[in-house]
């Protein structure tokens, strides 16, 4: 059963100090991160160093261009049998049954030779890209965009860390460049007049996702400021706040399973907003045969610990849950 979060509130942390060197700072930090991860379970991140403006322009120039032709050659294997990718590719609108659409990249140092490539190892994908010709710079921008969030990612977990009683580098070297399998999915909410059906949520909120944990260790998002998503809480559910220059961060199920729920993940669900918005997620994912030992913060002692398992098994298990439990989208 998801875990309800005690409060709404979203605060806004600086996350600056993280980058830097004042332990003393990047304790106050960790002490904020440790109350917002035990309260709603989402802060803003302030002070990230990322163009915010750039990626809304970039991502809806590549939607504004983008041709139903390309979409469907592009779309991963639930849209387009000829293509194997599960994963990396264009997640299509369906008329009359769906309007979101996203597209979804991976690690960009899956290359062909990449030992996990090579040996077909699930959930590990080579990038497929629109045509440079009619999309210019945009898989070096997306490239770009991946590291950096990627790097601020790390940053946030050195501060999560520290707000679990481990030193700051306790996560640094299960996060590599080289075999993270985290993604970033680019999704579009339309504005249309013909709507097709939306779901409708057990407490009669009609909804464009339906309640559910993020399967990821965080999760790193920048959204257009057009309020959609509410978290469950002890008070029911409840509206969290926007914010149009900062990433809303979360944990995800498998911070939820290293830390017994110290830092649960909580259970969140988009309302429908017939308006022309993006959502764009970052999920921080380690490497497919990484294995952390969950643990118990210090003070929350006495419960039974969860077993260890690889990243790879999680992420695995974690994907088919979720498709079955709220569908392809």
């Amino acid at each position: 059963m998801p875990i309800l979060m005690p409060s709404a509130e979203v605060p806004t942390i600086d996350v600056s100090p993280l980058f830097g060197d004042d332990a003393n700072d990047k304790t106050r930090v960790a002490q904020e991160i440790n109350k917002a991860c035990r309260g709603s379970g989402f802060f803003y991140a302030a002070g990230h160093g990322i163009d915010v403006q750039l990626l809304q322009d970039v991502v809806n120039e590549f939607h504004r261009t983008m041709t139903d032709e390309e979409k469907h050659a592009l779309a991963i294997n639930a849209y387009n049998s000829n293509n194997p990718r599960v994963r990396n590719g264009y997640y299509m609108a369906v008329k009359g049954r769906k309007a979101v659409e996203s597209w979804c990249y991976l690690n960009p140092s899956f290359g062909a030779e990449h030992p996990m490539i090579r040996s077909g190892t699930p959930l590990h994908e080579v990038n497929i890209w629109p045509d440079e010709e009619r999309h210019p710079g945009f898989r070096s921008f997306c490239e770009r965009y991946y590291w950096e969030v990627f790097g601020l990612s790390k940053v946030l977990m050195r501060g999560m860390a520290l707000a679990l009683g481990k030193p700051e580098d306790f996560f640094d070297d299960r996060y590599s460049q080289a075999d993270t399998l985290s993604a970033v999915s680019l999704i579009r909410y339309p504005y249309l007049e013909d709507y097709p059906p939306v779901k409708t949520g057990p407490d009669g909120t009609k909804l464009s996702f339906e309640d559910h944990l993020d399967v990821s260790t965080i999760t790193v998002l920048f959204q257009t400021e057009v309020q959609n998503l509410q978290v469950e809480t002890v008070d029911g559910w409840q509206d969290l706040p926007t914010s149009g220059d900062d990433f809303l961060v979360n944990c995800g199920t498998y911070m939820g399973y290293l830390t017994n729920d110290y830092f649960p993940a909580p259970n969140h669900r988009v309302k429908f907003v017939n308006a022309e918005r993006l959502s764009l997620p970052f999920f921080l994912h380690a490497g497919q045969n990484t294995v952390l030992e969950p643990f118990a913060p210090e003070g929350t002692g006495g419960r039974e610990l969860n077993p260890p398992i690889s990243y790879g098994d999680y992420l695995h298990d974690g994907f088919h849950a979720l498709i079955a439990k709220n569908g392809q989208t």
